[in-house]
């Protein structure tokens, strides 16, 4: 019969310490490569802080393309900028206006896939109340008058309102969005110009506009295909309609008519033949390697 050896708890002892030293020093070099950065919340929601150069440098996604603010590492936000089109992993890069350079203010920007607020300066535009806007805008055409937020989550320049009381002007009511309530448009309550439509969008926003294309909300598009209501921020008044189905990868051919352009079915042209796009859109390609198709007249902002 084998003999079982006995371990002294000396011996035990030893092992534990062995195993037990080593962690004080792991996580005295995790606190020394990822520091502790305290961030404030909004509505349940970090708001990522305003690192200094060195605490960017140790964050590896600091400054990368992203797709959500899973991407990054916190307390960094994928947030997407108009001026250069793409989004980044970030930290805020203000706290309040003084730290914005002039002509701008420090605004509280929603990033990609629910992550942390992030603060960022944006211009103060021309852009009125009720009137689309880009929240984190490159230029002025796009951002909001002083005084006021580019609200909601399609964009509206607005007010902030308390939820219940009468704090909105007439045409406007008061809607518990993020990061907090504000006055978007309606135009329920009112008859719009012979020449406008009452166009609904997100969180009850709505506004009288004319439309170029069909009126996908008067009448559904066909099946497999979704309805696309496009409004310009510089072109208030006037929104762009399309019935859009996907095509490539999986997804069917496109219909009798119709060519694959960017993942979805449009209308072809030909710059130099008849017209066939119709008021408001002009035949046009996004690149050399594109076909050409049928654009709305503001193309390079349409994103189907």
């Amino acid at each position: 019969m084998p003999q079982v050896r006995r371990v002294s708890w000396r011996t035990l002892l030893r092992v534990c310490a062995g195993v037990l030293l080593p962690l004080p020093l792991v996580l005295l070099l995790g606190s020394l490569l990822y520091p502790e950065v305290r961030s404030e919340t909004l509505a349940g929601r970090p708001i990522s802080p305003h690192l200094d150069n060195e605490q960017r440098s140790r964050r590896m996604t600091y400054g990368r393309t992203c797709i959500l603010s899973s991407d990054c590492e916190p307390p960094l936000g994928c947030l997407f900028e108009a001026r250069t089109g793409y989004a980044h992993c970030m930290d805020s890069q203000c706290t309040t206006d003084a730290q914005c350079p002039e002509g701008q203010s420090c605004q509280t920007l929603a990033t990609e896939g629910a992550g942390p607020w992030v603060r960022f300066c944006v211009p103060l535009g021309v852009r009125q109340e009720g009137e689309k806007c880009v929240a984190a805008a490159s230029n002025q055409e796009n951002a909001c008058a002083p005084g006021l937020l580019c609200g909601g989550r399609e964009g509206w320049c607005s007010r902030p309102c308390n939820v219940g009381t009468a704090d909105c002007p007439e045409g406007f009511f008061c809607a518990d969005t993020l990061p907090g309530p504000v006055c978007l448009p309606t135009c329920e309550a009112r008859e719009c110009p012979s020449d406008q439509t009452c166009i609904q969008f997100d969180e009850g926003a709505s506004v009288c506009a004319h439309v170029y294309g069909p009126n996908c909300q008067q009448s559904p598009c066909p099946e497999g295909s979704q309805c696309r209501v496009h409004p310009e921020p510089p072109h208030p008044g006037k929104v762009w309609m399309a019935c859009v189905a996907r095509c490539g990868g999986h997804a069917p051919p496109c219909g009798a008519g119709l060519i694959c352009d960017g993942w979805h079915c449009v209308q072809p042209c030909d710059p130099q033949g008849p017209e066939v796009c119709g008021e408001g859109y002009s035949c046009g390609r996004r690149t050399e390697s594109r076909p050409f198709s049928c654009q709305p007249d503001d193309w390079r902002e349409w994103a189907l």
